[in-house]
């Protein structure tokens, strides 16, 4: 990982001077061309050092992925059809509801 983060670094900073030779020649009033040249080169490095970032990233969370994360879980999916579903919730408010009510009556009831 660390060669990749040593090339993002040295190709950033190179990018910074070429920076620098465009704003100057900008300012001298230089041809398109030779502008048009450098910023091509600013593209092409920017892209080169992207690519060393993301080489590095990709081992990072390769190598250093602490997640816990069990291997051996076993998923469950539901197969239920959503009527089934319904049905299900349907039947759950009924239980609610009859625990509401006796709950109710335990509360009036006189001690």
């Amino acid at each position: 990982m660390q060669p990749y983060l040593d090339e993002t670094s040295r190709v950033k900073a190179n990018v910074v001077s070429i920076k620098e030779r465009l704003k100057a020649l900008k300012k001298d009033k230089a041809e398109i061309s030779a502008i048009e040249d450098i910023e091509q080169q600013i593209k092409e490095q920017e892209k080169a050092a992207r690519d060393a970032q993301v080489k590095a990233d990709a081992i990072d969370a390769a190598v250093f992925d602490l997640k816990a994360v069990n291997p051996n879980v076993v998923t469950k999916v539901d197969a239920r059809t959503p009527a089934e579903i319904i049905e299900n919730i349907a039947i759950q408010g009924r239980i609610v509801s009859s625990a509401l009510e006796r709950l109710k009556m335990l509360m009036t009831e006189p001690e």
